[in-house]
């Protein structure tokens, strides 16, 4: 497998337009217009529990096809950006998600996501755990994250990926204190 730069950013540019676009038919029919409403898929997908009760739903299948297509083909981790991403309101591209996560309050300076809270979300070892927390401190985030990038996380979830979130968050929090 190539693994040269032009061929990983190509790669990742596939990654990102799948998740992006499956992302945007699933948000309500009034911000897409003379697009179909998808609120029950929607609804379907954030019921949803467990990684096993994601793949059993149509839409995310969709997900899945598209994922695959782009040479992304680890389910665990599909079915998890799929749940994640269904309690995703809000496009976000200027923060990285952790660093989102250490932004204050809308009062006072206390960050939105804790400390000890945001450790506890790094320890996830699985992409079940990581999914389970993620859905959990979205809505701190008020919904609001950068749909691809968020989503490429949780693809690569592991020490990579834990050490830059804890980067995005201490720099968030010294820069807001």
């Amino acid at each position: 497998m190539d693994t040269s730069p032009d061929i990983q950013n190509e790669k990742k540019k596939l990654f990102d337009a799948a998740v992006t676009d499956w992302w945007r038919e699933m948000q309500p029919a009034s911000e897409r217009e003379g697009q179909p409403n998808r609120r029950g898929e929607l609804a379907e997908l954030k019921r949803c529990k467990t990684l096993a009760e994601i793949v059993l739903v149509p839409r995310f299948q969709i997900l899945r096809r598209k994922l695959q297509a782009a040479g992304y083909g680890n389910l665990p981790a599909c079915a998890a950006i799929g749940g994640v991403l269904a309690h995703v309101e809000t496009h976000n591209g200027e923060h990285a998600f952790a660093a989102r996560l250490a932004q204050p309050k809308s009062q006072g300076n206390t960050p939105r996501v804790s400390e000890l809270r945001f450790r506890r979300l790094l320890k996830a070892k699985s992409h079940d755990e990581l999914f389970i927390d993620l859905v959990r401190i979205l809505p701190l985030a008020d919904h609001t994250a950068p749909v691809a990038q968020l989503a490429y996380d949780i693809y690569y979830w592991g020490d990579q990926t834990r050490r830059k979130w804890t980067f995005d968050y201490y720099d968030a929090l010294d820069e807001s204190s």
